[in-house]
């Protein structure tokens, strides 16, 4: 079982990320046993200048806003980071359910398009696949596709990220829904590398409110740290699982998210990459890499990375790693 919040590319709508917490709680508290320890396998030798593409999810209304900021103070200070690294054409993905009667949701994912960035479909308003049907899902995914048209005229919206990197419980409705979005042109945006990075924001929304510097440095200083465990650690699951490493390490797509925290955070994480030898490139061109193209069949009641689907599917032994600081997370500044 995967080691963090099994909850992927939530939507952080007031209450939810308590709740579902909650329900994963001990999976991040989850550590490897001294039996598991001593069954670790070699750990993977890693590419010196490995490849990332960096992808955001739940445009525009990421996360809960501290009191006064906007969606489009959001999306500007996003997209000039990544104009200012040469990271034009970075994907987006949408939940357009919240552009409705939302002028600064609106203006954000203008400024997001504007700025050279593209799109993707994200459901209309994040639904579980465990918790639908096949049929109610792909009818999420076509609710939101006038909006994606509409603002992404020309360009290529055509992929999809599953809400919570849930890809169905059971193998039925997983191929079901493969099925739909290959008969709908769509490519799935997979992730290797994620770090849970939403689990920062709500900390920062009320470490600012109390204007606590010293809690806000902290968050600052777990987040880099929390980044290069579970990047490390992304890169050691995706060599164990496609049985690539070195210079045949594959090339990653980065989950993160278009939240408050993370205008403060990209420039460092940006750094951060660049540090460890990483280049950039964008979605497409990455999961042009045969790796993608190769389905795991796996069902599973959560959801998680590519690598992880094999990981668990396969059951497979995960690298070591130290924990995720959830559990502080949610109690500081309270």
């Amino acid at each position: 079982m995967r080691r963090w919040f099994l909850l992927l590319g939530i939507t952080l709508l007031p209450g939810a990320i308590a709740q579902l917490a909650a329900s994963q709680s001990s999976l991040l508290a989850a550590q490897p046993s001294p039996a598991q320890a001593a069954a670790t396998p070699r750990l993977p030798r890693l590419a010196r200048h490995p490849v990332v593409a960096l992808t955001f999810d739940d445009l525009p209304s990421a996360g809960a806003l501290p009191a006064g900021d906007h969606r489009a103070r959001i999306a500007t200070t996003l997209t000039s980071e990544l104009k200012a690294s040469h990271l034009e054409g970075t994907y987006g993905f949408v939940n357009a359910v919240h552009l409705e009667n939302d002028p600064d949701a609106q203006q954000a994912l203008r400024i997001w398009i504007d700025a050279g960035m593209n799109i993707g479909n994200h459901t209309w308003s994040h639904p579980s696949l465990t918790e639908n049907t096949a049929e109610a899902y792909e009818s999420e995914i076509a609710h939101g596709e006038p909006a994606l048209a509409q603002y992404a005229e020309a360009r290529d919206w055509h992929w999809f990220r599953y809400p919570y990197l849930a890809e169905g419980e059971t193998l039925e409705k997983r191929n079901a829904v493969r099925a739909w979005l290959n008969a709908h042109g769509y490519r799935v945006a997979q992730v290797t590398l994620s770090f849970d990075d939403y689990a920062w924001n709500d900390a920062y929304g009320r470490c600012l409110a109390k204007q606590d510097a010293a809690a806000i440095a902290w968050l600052r200083q777990s987040y880099l740290e929390g980044a290069a465990e579970y990047i490390q650690l992304g890169r050691r699951e995706s060599a164990i699982a496609f049985q690539r490493e070195g210079r045949h390490e594959i090339p990653h797509v980065m989950l993160l998210h278009a939240m408050a925290f993370t205008t403060l955070m990209l420039p460092d994480l940006i750094e951060l990459l660049r540090n460890e030898g990483f280049r950039f490139a964008q979605l497409p061109k990455v999961e042009q890499d045969s790796a993608y193209a190769q389905n795991p069949d796996a069902a599973l009641p959560y959801g998680t990375t590519l690598p992880g689907q094999y990981m668990d599917s396969r059951h497979l032994t995960y690298p070591p790693f130290n924990p995720h600081p959830n559990e502080k997370l949610q109690s500081l500044c309270r």
